[in-house]
């Protein structure tokens, strides 16, 4: 396998990760956080690198090209498409398992992010044990897509419950699944590329 097939599919793992959040998250039009959501998205590093590409990395045959880990890739819009695809299409699923999450393991989850004094780790670790309480997950869907769809939802209904925590919620989220679940998405990418 070549080494840039095995670096992804040319975003950097944590841009992957936070735009799959946060299209996932704006899959939803009747969350409390919207206001919060736009702001990040707007702060997230990824942004910066997307605005300048379309800006400036514009092609003779009208492709747009993109500096990712170091390379031009010309299909960059098409992967960003690709990812808010994926993210549409784990939200509607998560529609679903939604009603499935106790209300309870959510208010803890919010008690605990709500400590200013818990680290990134801890707050991870949080997310993870809440996981692993909830044990409601779909026998007919693969253990790696349900905890998937599971992580990002409590993301979101943190961050309904407490706009405020989306911030916190939202890099606890990237980094449990870049730490847990990154081979799984890039590998949802991937299929989705070819």
């Amino acid at each position: 396998m070549d080494s840039e097939v095995s670096n992804g599919s040319g975003l950097r793992d944590e841009h992957i990760t936070n735009l799959l959040v946060l299209d996932f998250l704006q899959s939803f039009s009747d969350c409390k956080f919207h206001q919060e959501l736009r702001t990040l998205g707007q702060e997230l590093p990824f942004q910066a690198c997307l605005e300048v590409e379309r800006e400036d990395e514009l092609q003779t045959d009208g492709n747009r090209a993109s500096l990712f880990m170091g390379r031009i890739e010309a299909d960059s819009e098409s992967q960003e498409e690709v990812i808010q695809n994926i993210a549409r299409h784990l939200a509607q699923v998560g529609d679903e398992m939604d009603r499935s999450i106790q209300p309870g393991l959510v208010n803890d989850l919010v008690a605990r992010f709500m400590n200013v004094r818990l680290s990134e780790e801890d707050r991870r670790n949080c997310l993870a044990t809440t996981l692993k309480q909830m044990q409601t997950y779909p026998k007919d869907m693969e253990n790696e897509k349900a905890t998937l769809i599971m992580t990002m939802l409590l993301a979101k209904k943190v961050a309904d419950h407490t706009p405020s925590l989306l911030r916190d919620v939202f890099h606890a989220t990237v980094n449990f699944i870049n730490q847990n679940l990154f081979t799984y998405v890039r590998d949802l990418v991937r299929n989705e590329m070819d």
